[in-house]
């Protein structure tokens, strides 16, 4: 795209934005001034700053999706919510589809910059909870450094589970079925079931299982013909040896959760918690070259399986006292994840690059993976008499990682990689491969102080000392290193880099410091400084890196962030609309970034060079119109560029960091009626716009744009819907993910336009 062209896509991209905060305030102020009195909104309660508190007096930008909002937009994932959230934005950013994918709040781009939690546990931001049985998702924007620690440098979501109730026996039961336009069929099933256990205890018990149809095929062209061509046509070529194997990126999903509330005492809550998810996949939602191809040409039907399974059993005790609360929260994760791939084009090619031919056998690549963590928190969380209160906590994590490339990618006869360059390749041989190991402590000493300086003005200050050790050992094999490896980098041939070990410790301070103006109750004025950081690493690459001829840091330090935020808060019209904005800037230095490419064959080393920037806004508006209709709308924008190279080349000033759209926005209406007694009339339709980004690939990500529509009818006891998810059927642009063995140009989608039925009961 040319400079001119560039400039004309962002003039868009802001018009559109500005279009949508413009009128969606205009809406709120003209139908709030005519519309009739009616009762005031509930306000919000969140826990995000590890106390409950109304989401307009907290001095920091939070979003929080509550548990009717989750069900009447249909969200079972990730992607179902985050399109909604204002500079919430995500992507895939390394090989296979398991754990590459990460989501960027304020524009900080890269691994570890923002946290994911569920409840009171910070697990992989890769992963992907159905969104089933929760109270609310919370988004803290901003660095989170005081309270969460590590990894929140943008901020963090956090996915609150449904507590169980003492009390009543209930639950409900829901089934959703949906046809996806040019694939198969949704279904979703989950069933909850609230059992009281005498008069101090309960049981909350869910389990569900969900079928994302498939809706990319994949022809098999056993002679390569086709796949040969000097370029991949749109229309592909055939000569009567093809067949199709349709939708064949299914996935399902099964999983169960089981908590316990426990009140022994007016003063003690005691809740165990289980939860148990596995994901299977046929194949990922990945297309070759252009989001409008749904057609995959292969020389073998090979599956792309994957699979993500995790478990969580955590312990959370809470001890009333009379000036405050102790919570003690621990708990035990483990994931393991596997992507298997098709390697064969790769194997047709001469280390990338064109196609020249097929091979004699097909060829596989396969990642796999396995998380282990342990985590401690005790903290202290005061309800004095006066003008100050307090957090205070220690934190404790251990992370344990294996994983890698075992060496099952094999040489087949036919592929163009035999003896290349005169290598002395065979068939047969082992092409790559890796086994690393990871273990990583964090320890935390954290703490804020809340001190009333008059009835209006507050002062938070605050900040968190930090202990982080990593180490890690990397074993790299195969003939990409004894045979093919000296041709490019001059090491001596036959040699495979010894196991690689290296240790890297830091510590430091985070504050983080916040001033607020409550002149009454429905004005909040508020100023907010803090600090973030992500863990320091090892660059596990170095032998690799070494062997073939080139010298790197063993360790790479974390990263420093400063963040400085404005932010205002309005209650209007006695309650019946809330306003929130924020204006941030961020300052972001000693980048984790990656300087070298050793040998020229993918393996990336890290220094902490180069500085960015970060400047935007959020606004957020919710506001009932008249009787009956609602709005929700918000908007963000963010322009996070590179503002130093720090020599690394490929990389100029200004560059936008990657993933990182500059507008992005949804609008929100929402419709009730009473038709009779007993039963309601409820309609919701929402537009989301998400602009033009940049991959972690460097090419373009074009803007787009989702609309969703639901209605239903709904009694105190069941809901009927009718619903339509992307109904102008967009072929969304998520990312280009980095395929295993290096060989096509891959775009992930969103799904297209499905419609569908919903069913739900409560009892």
């Amino acid at each position: 795209m040319s400079a001119q062209g560039r400039e004309r896509a962002v003039g868009e991209r802001m018009r559109t934005g500005l279009l949508l905060g413009t009128a969606a305030l205009a809406s709120v102020c003209f139908s709030l001034t005519e519309a009739r009195a009616q009762d005031v909104e509930e306000e919000i309660i969140v826990t995000a700053t590890k106390r409950e508190q109304a989401i307009q007096d907290i001095p920091l930008s939070v979003t929080a999706i509550g548990a009717e909002t989750l069900q009447t937009t249909g969200a079972n994932e990730f992607a179902d919510y985050a399109t909604s959230v204002p500079n919430l934005s995500f992507g895939f950013a390394g090989e296979g589809r398991q754990t590459s994918r990460n989501f960027q709040l304020r524009g900080i781009f890269g691994a570890d910059t923002s946290a994911l939690y569920i409840g009171e546990t910070a697990v992989p931001v890769t992963m992907d909870p159905r969104v089933i049985d929760l109270s609310r998702v919370e988004v803290l924007r901003g660095p989170q450094g005081s309270l969460f620690g590590a990894r929140s440098m943008g901020g963090l979501v956090r996915l609150v589970p449904q507590a169980p109730e003492i009390g009543d026996f209930g639950g409900s039961a829901h089934v959703s079925y949906g046809q996806v336009e040019e694939g198969g069929d949704d279904t979703a099933f989950d069933l909850t079931l609230n059992i009281p256990l005498g008069p101090q205890a309960a049981l909350r018990i869910t389990g569900y299982t969900l079928e994302d149809a498939g809706f990319i095929d994949r022809m098999i062209d056993p002679d390569a013909s086709n796949i040969a061509r000097p370029l991949l046509a749109s229309i592909p070529f055939t000569n009567g040896d093809e067949f199709i194997v349709e939708d064949i990126n299914q996935d399902t999903t099964t999983g169960v959760q089981v908590a316990m509330q426990i009140e022994p005492t007016e003063r003690i809550t005691i809740t165990p918690r289980v939860m148990y998810q596995i994901t299977e996949s046929n194949g990922p939602a990945f297309v070759d070259n252009s989001v409008e191809n749904l057609l995959k040409i292969r020389q073998y039907d090979v599956e792309e399986t994957g699979e993500d399974e995790w478990f969580l059993a955590s312990l959370e005790a809470r001890v009333r006292v009379d000036n405050g609360e102790w919570v003690s929260a621990t708990s035990y994760f483990n994931r393991s994840t596997l992507d298997v791939e098709d390697s064969t084009l790769f194997m047709g090619t001469r280390v990338g690059g064109r196609v020249r031919s097929g091979v004699a056998t097909p060829a596989i690549t396969s990642e796999i993976g396995d998380d282990e963590r342990f985590t401690q928190e005790l903290r202290f969380v005061s309800e004095f008499d006066g003008n100050m209160q307090l957090i205070a906590g220690l934190f404790y994590q251990d992370i344990a990682l294996e994983g890698g490339f075992p060496p099952q990618s094999i040489v087949p006869a036919g592929s163009q990689l035999i003896n290349v360059f005169g290598s002395g390749i065979v068939a047969g041989d082992s092409f790559f491969s890796l086994a690393t190991e990871t273990d990583q402590t964090e320890m935390g000493l954290f703490g804020e102080v809340e001190f009333s300086l008059s009835p209006e003005l507050t002062l938070i200050a605050g900040g968190r000392f930090f202990n982080v050790e990593t180490e890690q050992t990397r074993d790299d094999g195969g003939v990409l290193f004894s045979k093919l490896g000296p041709i490019f980098s001059g090491a001596p041939p036959g040699f495979d880099p010894p196991r690689f070990t290296s240790t890297q410790e830091e510590s430091g301070f985070n504050p983080r410091v916040a001033l607020t103006w409550e002149p009454n109750d429905d004005f909040t004025l508020y100023g907010n400084v803090a600090r973030g950081f992500r863990p320091g690493r090892v660059n596990a690459t170095a032998g690799a890196c070494a062997a073939l001829g080139v010298t790197v840091p063993n360790e790479v330090s974390s990263d420093s962030l400063w963040n400085y935020e404005a932010g205002a808060k309005f209650s209007l019209f006695g309650g019946r609309a809330r306003v929130n904005s924020a204006a941030y800037f961020i300052q972001w230095d000693d980048r984790q970034t990656q300087t070298v490419n050793c040998g020229g064959l993918g393996f990336g080393a890290f220094e902490n060079v180069g500085s960015a920037e970060s400047s935007g806004a959020e606004l957020e508006i919710t506001a009932d119109l008249f009787e009956g209709l609602s709005l929700t709308a918000g908007i963000g924008y963010t322009n996070a560029e590179v503002t130093d190279t720090g020599g690394v080349s490929g990389v100029a000033v200004g560059d936008p960091l990657a993933n990182v759209p500059e507008v992005n926005g949804a609008l929100a209406l929402d419709y009730e009626r009473s038709l009779s007694a007993g039963l309601d009339f409820y309609a919701r339709t929402d537009y989301r716009f998400v602009g033009e980004s940049v991959s972690a690939q460097k090419s373009i990500r074009p803007d787009y744009a989702l609309t969703n529509l639901r209605i239903g009818i709904r009694s105190e006891t069941w809901d009927l819907s009718l619903f339509g998810q992307n109904l102008g059927d967009e072929r969304a642009n998520l990312a280009d993910p980095v395929e295993l063995s290096d060989a096509l140009n891959l775009i992930a989608i969103a799904r297209p336009r499905t419609i569908g039925l919903d069913l739900r009961a409560r009892f």
